[in-house]
């Protein structure tokens, strides 16, 4: 660091500098005490810049993966916070002032993706009370009569859809839950939707990722030539998006399902698959704002035209399922049950093969794995039919079209239709609702001394300015943008007056899990985003860029294949795509012009791996598993979906140096 000035009496004004100081800028002016952050680093060199950097994200990792230690994020996320918090301090010597507001900063975005939770979960609970998810869940049933792979590659488009109009992880809280309700287990759910959830959020809501957080690149520039920079960073991250998809997707399935009804139904997947990507892809070329709307929407309505005249699928032989049922369960009732929906299981990694004991001592191999799929397959068709019959005894038989069957469905699903019409409504900027929602226009403010200012815009947005009077490090919080009042709340409310006579809980039940589901979660939100804001705050003294700049010199070329990566671990600990691409975006295109390759193809890079570290979100796994009530380690989680995230990095890196890298 450089020297200091101890000087600490303004000879102009007589006073000292806390009499007269707003903010480290209005210091300058003085002869008073201020630091010179100018040095990025700490003392020791890059190598222990690097190392004490990464210390906090490293803890956090072994804490939440290693078995041994396996500490709840409620514990392991504040603790890598917390060590950030003397990183900055203790060695690289970062302002105290800028510290502490990080701090708080962080205290406060972390009510952004709670009220998404809080709205998600309402939504779900609202829907199950009011018998319209059990509704859906039959029609699902009859429209795939039961084929589990029709159910997931449903599944997967509404997810794609529901992420291009809303994003903030809301897709893994809305899909997971639909799993469960099928009888699927808990845990794989969660980990099939967070992968799910990989391939779609380079674009995000309405294209926020790209516009928003690679905007540090648009100084200098013109708007036509940032918008190209964007259509090419979208077209390139598509194509490899997409190459992952394709040899992903029926791996991806077999979490959830045997392999052998995976490749009997592989020109099904495919097609399906097909119908949700293409449109994407095509549209990336042209537009970087809708690809995974469009493409969602594609995917539901032609998946849904696929399965219903059975193209390319080969239904399950459920009297192979039940041979196969009784010749590997000796009693039936030892079957565990997979069904419950608030399971807390101790975490094993059922991908894999495992050597375990059956009931006459004999060890299985992967074909044991096999056939436990099989038969929690058969578990879930055999609950599935109990359910059928419950179905009946509570919504009452299914209608015929002359008896109103068009009316039902189009009431009964409108919690689902009316969430994606009130999100595309409220984020597409040529309806123009949008500007009334997050305008800034002051209504009154407050000003909290040297804590900062309140202050409320006259379409509800909370904004709290200059934190601890450090200028332009604010908050903000769009009550009717960020998807919690609009549209779940808006829609629960409505959906319980539609449906009262139908309710079989109170309004204030709902309430009360809400309350119940977020606590934990609450802890781990707080501790997540104030280890993101002591990582990115501000800029060339942010511990972010130390390492971006760093490991870029010591790389070079090679450092292509840490790009990705580094997007991941950006969405890793942000739980967003926008975050990683405003951290490390600008180190990005740095690395790309010192080691003289395209810079637009780092940045895809960069794209790519940020949308695949939503499979290994924090923020995101809190949220599916609170929404679903799944109360198990989130290291056991990523265990299970690190690997897909891994592998989408490869795949992705290899297609950009074999078509698009020039060095």
């Amino acid at each position: 660091m450089s020297d200091i000035s101890y000087n600490c009496v303004d000879p102009d004004k007589g006073v000292q500098c806390a009499e007269s100081c707003v903010s480290l800028d209005a210091c300058n002016d003085c002869n008073c005490t201020f630091l010179d952050l100018s040095d990025t680093g700490g003392p020791w060199g890059d190598f222990m810049d690097v190392f004490f950097c990464l210390f906090p994200i490293i803890v956090l990792v072994i804490t939440v993966t290693v078995p041994k230690f396996m500490l709840p994020t409620t514990v392991s996320l504040p603790l890598a916070a917390f060590l950030m918090f003397l990183v900055r301090l203790a060695y690289l010597g970062s302002d105290p002032l800028l510290t502490t507001a990080s701090v708080i900063l962080g205290l406060l975005e972390a009510l952004t993706p709670l009220s998404i939770m809080a709205g998600a979960i309402c939504l779900f609970e609202t829907m199950e009370s009011t018998l319209c998810l059990p509704f859906m869940m039959r029609e699902i049933e009859a429209l795939t009569e039961g084929h589990p792979i029709a159910e997931l590659m449903l599944i997967f488009a509404f997810a794609y859809l529901v992420e291009g109009a809303s994003g903030f992880g809301t897709p893994a809280a809305l899909s997971a839950p639909m799993l469960v309700r099928r009888h699927y287990p808990a845990v794989e759910s969660v980990v099939v939707v967070l992968i799910f959830n990989t391939f779609a959020t380079v674009w995000g809501a309405v294209g926020t990722p790209l516009w928003f957080g690679f905007q540090s690149l648009e100084d200098g520039i013109s708007e036509a030539t940032f918008d190209d920079l964007l259509l090419t960073i979208s077209s390139k991250a598509a194509v490899a998006l997409a190459a992952s998809a394709l040899v992903l997707m029926p791996l991806i399935l077999t979490i959830l399902v045997p392999w052998q009804h995976v490749l009997s139904n592989l020109l099904f997947v495919y097609l399906s698959l097909l119908s949700t990507i293409g449109p994407s892809v095509a549209l990336a070329h042209i537009n970087y704002e809708f690809p995974s709307l469009i493409g969602g929407i594609a995917g539901c309505m032609l998946s849904a035209i696929l399965v219903k005249y059975k193209v390319g699928m080969t239904h399950v032989d459920h009297s192979v399922a039940e041979e196969q049922e009784i010749s590997f369960t000796p009693n039936p009732e030892a079957v565990p049950d997979t069904s419950n929906d608030r399971e807390e299981v101790t975490g094993t990694d059922n991908d894999e093969p495992k050597e375990t004991e059956t009931e006459n001592g004999a060890p299985e191999n992967g074909e044991g794995s096999h056939c436990e799929k099989t038969k929690k397959l058969m578990q879930r068709q055999l609950s599935r039919r109990e359910e059928t019959a419950s179905f009946h005894d509570s919504l009452g038989p299914r209608k015929t079209y002359q008896e109103g069957y068009l009316t039902d469905v189009f009431l009964r699903t409108f919690p689902l239709w009316g969430v994606v019409l009130l999100l595309i409504a409220t984020r597409v900027e040529q309806i123009g609702i949008k500007d009334y929602l997050t305008s800034t226009d002051k209504y009154f403010s407050i000003h909290f001394g040297t804590l900062g200012t309140f202050r409320l815009s006259t379409s509800v947005v909370f904004e709290f300015r200059d934190i601890m009077t450090y200028p332009n490090l604010n908050w903000n919080y769009e009550l009717f943008y960020v998807p919690f009042i609009l549209p779940f709340i808006l829609i629960s409310l409505l959906t319980m007056l539609l449906f009262r006579k139908d309710m079989t809980g109170r309004p204030r039940d709902i309430a009360f899990v809400v309350l119940d589901r977020l606590k934990n979660p609450a802890i781990a939100l707080f501790g997540a985003l104030v280890l993101v804001q002591l990582m990115i705050q501000m800029e060339e003294v942010a511990p972010a860029f130390i390492l971006g700049t760093v490991l870029s010199d010591w790389f070079q070329e090679a450092f292509v294949v840490i790009s990705p990566l580094l997007g991941a671990l950006g969405s890793f600990f942000s739980g967003s795509t926008t975050v990683s691409n405003l951290t490390f975006g600008s180190i990005q295109r740095i690395a790309a012009e010192s080691i003289g390759t395209s810079s637009t193809t780092m940045l895809a890079l960069q794209a790519v791996g940020a949308s695949a570290g939503n499979g290994i979100c924090l923020n995101n796994i809190i949220s599916a598993c609170a929404v679903v009530g799944l109360n198990v380690s989130e290291g056991q989680l990523l265990l299970r979906t690190y690997k897909y995230v891994f592998a989408t990095t490869t795949i992705s890196t290899a297609i950009m140096l074999a078509f698009f890298f020039r060095f």
